[in-house]
């Protein structure tokens, strides 16, 4: 299982369409969980950050192979993959990886209980 953080900063101008952009994937949740399982991906998460005046997309993403889910993503023909790079393109500036430091999880454990 492979992890990984991204930083993009928002064209805070347009705040509130992010904030929209993420409520539509959780109103179309049916479909967003088909393009995580279609890409491997266990967990997604977004924050937004604020340093100063600027804002701060922080994506955090956990998958079998992160390669993969990116590859699979990229090659989608799903809907909600296509609204998701349109609003990327859109609100987003760039991208940088953070670095990771740690990163422990228990699913295993937590499936070995059930």
């Amino acid at each position: 299982m492979k992890t990984i953080c991204i930083k993009t900063k928002l064209k805070k101008e347009l705040i509130e369409e992010v904030r929209f952009w993420f409520q539509t994937l959780k109103e179309r949740m049916n479909e967003t969980l088909e393009s995580l399982e279609n890409e491997g991906v266990l967990v997604e998460s977004a924050f937004i950050d604020k340093q100063g005046s600027d804002l701060y997309l922080i994506y955090y993403l956990k998958a079998e192979d992160i390669s993969r889910a990116y590859e699979v993503f990229n090659k989608s023909n799903l809907a909600i993959d296509h609204y998701y790079k349109e609003c990327w393109k859109k609100y987003c500036e760039g991208r940088e990886v953070l670095e990771e430091l740690l990163d422990i999880d228990r699913f295993e454990n937590v499936r070995s209980y059930k």
